[in-house]
């Protein structure tokens, strides 16, 4: 039985997202005991259909069940250090969410990149959550807020 997120806008819509504990143990354990989180959604720039949240106190996990090319409905953990000449003056830890396809991950200057994939929603993201793919993809121009949560009962 597999551990449950719900992901919901500010505006109502939401999903509910299997957590990939025998695929990712140290990620899904890391968000699972860091919720809830309650922050801006921020619409990505470099990668395609993707948004994310940004996480208090960033924390490097290490690589496990990492994915370049997402599919939608997948929850990805991103980590960027102060190494790098694009970062800012902290590191960063995200919270990524794929709504759509062709997604190819990238950072900064179009630098490809690997994701920690950790949860799932299941079903189809063109009929059975596309209220909320739409809600992502308005993030683009209205900002909004995005709750990620812990689910103790799932409707079967």
């Amino acid at each position: 039985m597999r551990r449950h997120l719900r992901l919901t806008f500010q505006t109502g819509e939401c999903v509910v997202a299997e957590l990939l504990d025998d695929e990712a143990p140290a990620t899904a354990a890391h968000v699972w005991d860091r919720l809830p989180i309650e922050a801006p959604l921020v619409h990505g720039q470099f990668s395609g259909a993707e948004v994310f949240v940004l996480v208090d106190d960033p924390a490097r996990l290490p690589a496990e069940n990492l994915v370049q090319l997402p599919l939608p409905g997948e929850l990805l953990y991103f980590y960027e250090g102060t190494e790098s000449a694009t970062a800012g003056p902290g590191p960063v830890e995200e919270i990524a969410f794929i709504y759509g396809r062709g997604v190819t991950l990238r950072e900064a200057e179009g630098v490809p990149t690997h994701l920690n994939l950790f949860a799932r929603v299941p079903g189809d993201w063109k009929y059975d959550w596309r209220a909320f793919g739409d809600a992502c993809r308005a993030a683009r121009r209205t900002p909004t807020v995005l709750r990620i949560e812990r689910v103790v009962d799932v409707p079967v």
